[in-house]
């Protein structure tokens, strides 16, 4: 059997497959309009959309609101998305997702005023550059992996004024073992916290591991330890 989406349904005047959705139906009022991820495998999603004959969709689905708008747009290929664009009610773009290469896929969300919220980088599956911004466009976040999305390369905070909040990167080691920086600071631009830090297997976290001083808005170093595995070891200060 074969469905063609050009088809239309003679009740409704939609093309077979199409749905409608209230915004509070597909909204979440922290990731956007989330309704749709559960039908992309590359960001997790586990579902498979189906005509309401239950064979799978397998080509173009426009969904709209109430009102008759676009709300999403998308290609699906055995019920998964593969390339797709939601909107906001007042017609602007909320998110779209697209290939890059065979390998690579990104997904970029916004603002309903345009501005860019998000921005993710996809390889064979796994994330591997994250990018997050204010409303006033300024980068809020970044967080960037190997391809393996084994190792972290660097991962960086920032207040809304730009200045950094904290700065996450790999350092030198002599022992052998990955170690990481850690450099935390206060709203001012001040140092607030330098420590280093390595990743620990039992708790799928890092944990510090070497040098820890902490200072107040006046650059004053108020306190310094030594940590090893996540315990101090020494308090020098």
């Amino acid at each position: 059997c074969v469905v063609v989406l050009s088809s239309v349904n003679s009740v409704t005047g939609q093309a077979l497959g199409s749905q409608v959705h209230t915004i509070t139906q597909v909204y979440d009022s922290t990731y956007g309009i989330q309704y749709y991820e559960k039908y992309n495998g590359i960001t997790g999603g586990d579902s498979v959309r189906k005509y309401p004959d239950h064979h799978l969709c397998n080509s173009m689905i426009e969904d709209h609101y109430p009102d008759g708008k676009l709300l999403h747009k998308g290609f699906y290929t055995d019920g998964k998305l593969t390339l797709y664009t939601n909107y906001y009610p007042n017609g602007e773009e909320e998110r779209s997702f697209k290939p890059i290469s065979d390998r690579k896929s990104e997904l970029k969300k916004y603002y309903s005023n345009k501005v860019l919220k998000s921005d993710v980088i996809y390889y064979e599956g796994s994330t591997t550059l994250w990018q997050d911004y204010y409303p006033n466009g300024q980068l809020s976040y970044l967080e960037e992996y190997d391809k393996k999305h084994e190792r972290v390369l660097r991962r960086l905070a920032y207040y809304k004024d730009g200045k950094p909040l904290s700065v996450f990167l790999p350092m030198k080691s002599n022992d052998g073992i990955l170690r990481y920086s850690l450099k935390e600071y206060f709203p001012g631009g001040q140092m607030q916290e330098e420590s280093e830090a390595i990743y620990n297997k039992d708790s799928y976290d890092f944990i510090k591991d070497g040098d820890d001083k902490q200072y107040d808005q006046t650059g004053k170093l108020v306190s310094e330890y030594q940590y090893m595995g996540g315990k101090v070891l020494t308090t020098i200060k």
